[in-house]
């Protein structure tokens, strides 16, 4: 088998993970090069059988496909004890593992940091959990939706009448799966200069935390009436902080979006007096949703293109909101290449998914290889070894 190139090629992973911000991060090594190898079940890992809308192409899990190129498929059963010696032994030359199991499953299996250490003191041990190694919660299940409601990201989202509302994507998957991936780069470089490899943790809890940082800062400093959460419009504005005009908004044929701009310049490009009014960010802030309320009455009088052509022309920071459908037509998605057709096994079949978002000028991400079928690669690293 042939080594890919890449920012990270030469860079081995042994990768233990299921479901989702666990196979983002390695996704995103194998992306940039790495060797990734994939253990999993005689029957595949979780997400070859769970996915949004049990949805399928060519038999396989679509939720699986998204968050698996790049990567080898071995077959292995962590409970044999020959199985656990050949992982050990393909250690020795690896740079980093990678596991998403509940704190203390792998040290039972004997795969724990200090048995991959002690065969390769310069390996990147990296974990990911639901809360973390330590704490009462530790042994709970961690899943996106449950990390949402912990955190209180949930009371931020909707307009203010609306019960506690969770993301439309898996956003404390996502956000781990990067902070994953940046962790463990970061030591992999602390140990190509040192030659010490060390243990890296990263939980859904504290990084879902994590990504409320601004909104947290201002509740725990700011000087605002005392509230449980940050107070959210009643208006479909968005954001908890955000000022008007911001907000989403109904032409008459569709939706579009404006971000932060002053009313009193928004009043000349409309020619709406009654605008100048909220000259501050006070003001701007505390009369958001009536604001809202009376745009709404005026868009809703004409076609969204001719509101965002009216708009931009004003230097209006504003976009239509696109559906999935809408998505590969526009001209400047078009040119990003976002969308890849990825390989599917050994039998030429491909699926269309999103890409890398990362560009580099001499070693851009790419597909090396696609997603494997369970076991594709077992008998390359585990000869004469046969996993029950």
């Amino acid at each position: 088998m042939t080594t890919p190139g890449g920012p990270l090629g030469g860079v081995k992973v042994l990768d233990f993970t299921a479901l989702l911000q666990g196979p983002l991060a390695t996704q995103i090594f194998g992306d940039l090069g790495a060797e990734v190898i994939k253990f999993e079940r005689a029957e595949g890992e979780w997400m070859r059988h769970w996915g949004i809308l049990a949805s399928r192409t060519h038999g396989e899990i679509d939720s699986f496909l998204a968050f698996n190129r790049n990567k080898r498929s071995v077959v292995a059963d962590l409970k044999d004890e020959a199985t656990r010696l050949r992982i050990l032994e393909l250690a020795a030359n690896a740079d980093v593992v990678v596991e998403n199991f509940r704190p203390g499953v792998m040290d039972r299996l004997g795969l724990g940091y200090e048995d991959f250490r002690a065969v390769n003191p310069s390996i990147v041990y990296a974990c990911s959990s639901g809360y973390g190694q330590q704490g009462p919660y530790r042994e709970r299940p961690g899943q996106d939706i449950l990390a949402q409601a912990l955190s209180g990201a949930m009371y931020l989202t909707g307009r203010r009448d609306d019960p506690p509302t969770p993301a439309g994507v898996g956003i404390a998957d996502e956000y781990t799966g990067m902070h994953l991936a940046v962790a463990t780069l970061a030591a992999l470089l602390h140990a190509r200069e040192t030659g010490q490899g060390q243990r890296v943790e990263v939980d859904l809890l504290g990084c879902m935390i994590a990504a409320q940082q601004q909104e947290l800062t201002v509740f725990l400093n700011g000087e605002q009436e005392p509230h449980t959460t940050l107070p959210r419009p009643r208006r479909n504005i968005g954001h908890v902080g955000a000022t008007a005009p911001f907000g989403v908004y109904q032409a008459s044929d569709g939706y579009f979006t404006m971000a932060m701009f002053p009313c009193t310049e928004l009043a000349d490009i409309l020619d709406l007096a009654w605008l100048k009014e909220f000259e501050t960010t006070e003001q701007m802030y505390q009369n958001r949703d009536h604001i809202h309320e009376q745009l709404s009455q005026v868009f809703g009088e004409d076609g969204r293109d001719r509101w965002l052509t009216v708009l931009a022309a004003g230097g209006v920071w504003c976009a239509p909101v696109l559906s999935y459908a809408d998505l590969e037509s526009d001209p400047h998605i078009a040119q990003m290449q976002i969308f890849w057709d990825v390989p599917f096994g050994d039998e030429g079949k491909t699926f269309r998914t999103v890409g890398s978002p990362i560009k580099f000028s001499e070693t851009p991400p790419k597909v090396y290889r696609g997603v494997p079928k369970t076991g594709q690669d077992t008998a390359h690293y585990f000869p004469g070894l046969e996993a029950e």
